[in-house]
């Protein structure tokens, strides 16, 4: 099976804003991060010109990765006023690291 990461960097900066939506997505997990930077907007205010944003990665199935781009990118349109990049990102080889004896922690 081939699996692709959506990375999606939003002008968002309350996760509350996105929770409900991306747990509408069906997707098996989703990490998300607040990072700076600058693309079409620029922060005169602050070093570097970097503003507060949202990073959304998503781990999925390639069939279902541009399912879950459009989606995102929609999320963009509705909830920010500077929108944001969505990209789909092959992924070589994708491995799920886990435990399964937890007494030794």
């Amino acid at each position: 099976m081939k699996y692709c990461k959506v990375v999606a960097i939003l002008n968002i900066t309350d996760y509350k804003a996105l929770h409900e939506p991306i747990q509408q997505l069906d997707v098996p997990g989703v990490t998300v991060s607040m990072v700076k930077g600058f693309g079409d907007y620029v922060n005169d205010f602050s070093p570097f010109g970097f503003s507060d944003n949202m990073k959304v990665e998503i781990y999925t199935t390639a069939e279902q990765a541009e399912t879950v781009a459009a989606e995102l990118s929609a999320l963009a349109d509705r909830l920010t006023k500077g929108g944001g990049v969505v990209a789909i990102e092959p992924v070589h080889q994708l491995m799920n690291v886990r435990k399964l004896d937890c007494q030794g922690i």
